[in-house]
């Protein structure tokens, strides 16, 4: 199946997430279907509003209410499934090089 026809599967985003929500990670190298799946487990297992868009090529992951627990959870979820390609944002994200070594 096509990417193309993938994405277009997906759920649409969470308006209120994506226009007031806070970044708080960046995902690489995953196909959309996997970070769908692992950031709607991470906000159902926080119960924080997590969701995420593509932005530039990268899966930008963003939350409103506890942003530390909303970390945290999507932290857990990305290590149990094994992938390393993400980094989460800091106060100095900006003059932070990609990827994070």
């Amino acid at each position: 199946m096509a990417k193309d026809n993938l994405e277009n599967r997906l759920p649409e985003c969470d308006k209120k997430v994506y226009k007031k929500g806070e970044h708080i990670a960046t995902i690489i190298n995953l196909e959309s279907d996997e970070i769908e799946r692992l950031v709607k487990s991470a906000s159902n297992d926080s119960g924080q509003r997590i969701d995420w868009h593509y932005f530039g090529g990268r899966a930008v992951v963003k939350a409103l209410g506890d942003l530390d627990k909303a970390r945290d959870y999507l932290k857990l979820k990305l290590e149990e499934y094994g992938h390393e390609g993400y980094r989460f944002t800091t106060d100095h994200d900006s003059v932070l090089p990609w990827p994070l070594k």
